[in-house]
């Protein structure tokens, strides 16, 4: 049996997958540890994994504030996004801290039977240490429009990274890169938190990605979570209600609410609003609105009526699995690209938030909630049934144990030169209008305007 660490950042969505995989490996036999943030420490224990802490309590409030006050997504429209002018990146990415994450992972590692599984991007540190422990490794890109946005962060911001990544290199006796994508990209395992029907993987990256389908299978729950009883003697009175949630993150527009709130009572129906943050909430809610800060959302979700929500892949996935209606009022990331997936497969709409107003939300409700028990939903229920995202995660890293095929290194081919290969003429044709596709209008517009320079060279 090996010693699986697994690594990973931010909040809920970034995190449950992990630990989902982590039990099923625990559950084979392995020694699990998952390193993340703090919060996430009884998470862990419930499941039944050890835990080791990025940061203290007061650290990952300030790291979640950070977050709201950076959530307007110019990512691609200002100088705003380097990391010279960028309070988010320069507090999450600098060297001081990136250093000490390598400790705490190196600590976790002594064992010669090692095998990482971490979040791609961020953890910069996993790398280093199975590189420099000459570990295996497998990275996991956990949405689908990840793939175009890390290849849009290398044409745009990549090259002004490597004289700091270098930096930190040579801090811990690593050689320098060439680019920031020959870095990110030259794990020998890349896996994809989706399956082939729902979104094809980005030909573009330097590496094979394996879609290994959904981190969401029966009968694979990391542990159980019970309704709370004043809830569950609610939803008696009030059956197949709507629910209304932004997830747990705080990047999200306060009109998402307050929209989605009023829209739901102009409907009359009954409404329950999933949301930890107070803010958010308006101070009078129509009479058939209740508001809860926690309830076990795969727990409900067979007994709702239609699921609105931000078009986080989690959310996404769970109403997909139940055949639930599902109405996406997407802000930033990739949920206006998952959205779009959702309007694709048959079982749900959205509307981008020039759209938000109560009317047009309570008109679409009702569409959706007239066409729910299509054909297109019995035929998503069905292909989520056969799902088995966690199974066979947790396969792809039993592959790795003694398997010295998977032990990172940095790949010397995976630089620029990998890039202009990807970039063919026969890839060319194909990928970027894809690419583009998954990316806001600006995005759009600046990715555009590199691969013509690229193909004038």
């Amino acid at each position: 049996m090996a010693n699986v660490v697994v690594v990973t950042h931010w909040l809920d969505g970034d995190v449950i997958p992990y630990v989902r995989i982590g039990t099923e490996l625990k559950r084979r036999g392995h020694h699990v540890t998952l390193v993340t943030h703090c919060h996430f420490a009884g998470m862990a224990e419930k499941a039944g994994l050890d835990f080791v802490p990025w940061d203290t309590p007061e650290e990952y409030d300030a790291l979640v504030d950070l977050m709201y006050r950076n959530k307007d997504d110019h990512a691609f429209q200002s100088s705003n996004f380097s990391y010279s002018s960028n309070e988010f990146r320069q507090s999450t990415e600098n060297i001081q801290l990136r250093l000490k994450e390598y400790k705490i992972v190196d600590s976790c590692c002594q064992s010669p039977d090692t095998v990482l599984l971490c979040k791609s991007r961020s953890s910069v540190a996993a790398y280093m240490v199975a590189e420099k422990r000459k570990l295996p490794l497998a990275t996991v890109i956990g949405y689908p429009s990840e793939v175009a946005s890390m290849l849009l962060f290398e044409d745009l911001e990549g090259k002004n990274d490597v004289p700091r990544l270098n930096e930190l290199r040579k801090a811990v006796g690593l050689d320098p890169i060439d680019s920031w994508l020959q870095w990110e990209g030259s794990a020998k395992m890349t896996l994809a938190l989706w399956p082939d029907w729902f979104d094809h993987v980005d030909d573009q990256w330097p590496t094979k990605i394996d879609p290994v389908g959904f981190p969401l299978e029966q009968g694979k729950a990391a542990y159980q979570r019970e309704i709370p009883e004043d809830f569950a003697n609610w939803l008696e009175k009030n059956p197949n209600p709507i629910l209304i949630t932004g997830g747990t993150t705080t990047m999200i527009d306060a009109s998402f609410y307050t929209s989605s709130i009023e829209a739901c009572g102009i409907i009359g129906q009954p409404t329950v609003v999933l949301c930890k943050y107070d803010e958010f909430i308006p101070k009078e809610l129509p009479s058939n609105v209740v508001w809860y800060k926690y309830i076990p959302l795969d727990e409900i979700m067979p007994k709702l009526s239609v699921l609105i929500h931000h078009g986080g892949i989690g959310t996404v996935t769970g109403g997909m699995a139940i055949g639930i209606p599902q109405l996406i009022l997407p802000g930033y990331g990739d949920r206006p690209y998952n959205a779009t997936l959702i309007k694709e497969q048959g079982v749900g709409d959205y509307l981008l938030p020039g759209n938000w107003q109560p009317e047009k939300v309570a008109d679409m409700i009702r569409s959706l909630m007239a066409n729910r028990g299509s054909e297109k939903y019995r035929i998503c229920v069905e292909k989520m049934a056969e799902n088995r995202g966690i199974s066979v995660a947790a396969d792809r890293v039993e592959q790795m144990i003694g398997n010295d095929d998977y032990v990172y290194s940095i790949n010397r081919k995976q630089g620029t030169e990998a890039k202009q290969i990807n970039t063919s003429e026969s890839s060319e044709k194909k990928a970027p209008g894809e690419r583009i596709q998954k990316l806001t209008d600006e995005q759009r517009a600046r990715l555009r305007l590199s691969l013509k320079k690229r193909e004038n060279k």
